[in-house]
């Protein structure tokens, strides 16, 4: 979801506020530091026993429903600007989640590097792929269509999280030791 909106926010920015390249790129990194905050915040929210799936069905939820007001004329674009702000720092919750959670979801000490690897593998498939898809679907339909892409990824990431929590919940989704 991320990658979704973050590799056209310059262009969403100077479309949406008008402002030039240089301050759209500014703004653009100011948004992606958000991030960093949401990776940081996980690592705090684990240790203080926050539950994985908790944290991955908020994020996601919250980042499908920040797409609605990016994606869609239904802010002005500085209200679109803050929700880029919050989809980021809401969003960086979830791979520090999902590296935390790696160890317990793979079972065995010797199954953590093959874990370690699919989570990477599905971080760069996500990078290469949701570019292109959002590229492809606004050329064809406008920005409004890739809020769908961004909701639907979102809802994907919510089942996901449901059918963790379906699964062993002492290992996985409450494990005591959060790295």
């Amino acid at each position: 979801m991320f990658f979704a909106l973050f590799s056209f926010l310059p262009i969403l920015l100077t479309e949406r506020l008008g402002v030039s390249s240089q301050s759209a790129g500014g703004l653009s990194a100011l948004a992606a530091a958000g991030n960093v905050l949401g990776n940081l915040a996980a690592g705090n929210l684990l240790a203080r026993g926050v539950s994985r799936i908790v944290l991955i069905a908020v994020a996601a939820f919250v980042m499908g429903a920040s797409a609605l007001g990016i994606f869609l004329p239904l802010l002005g674009g500085w209200g679109a600007f803050w929700l880029c702000l919050l989809f980021s720092a809401t969003g960086g919750l979830i791979p520090a989640t999902l590296l935390a959670t790696a160890p317990a979801a793979a079972g065995s000490a010797a199954m953590v590097p093959v874990m370690m690897g699919l989570l990477m593998t599905g971080s760069n498939f996500g990078q290469v792929t949701a570019p292109i898809a959002v590229g492809a679907v606004v050329s064809a339909w406008g920005w409004g269509a890739a809020c769908i892409m961004v909701v639907a990824a979102a809802i994907l990431a919510g089942l996901a999280a449901w059918v963790l929590a379906r699964g062993d919940h002492k290992r996985v989704g409450e494990a005591s030791d959060p790295a």
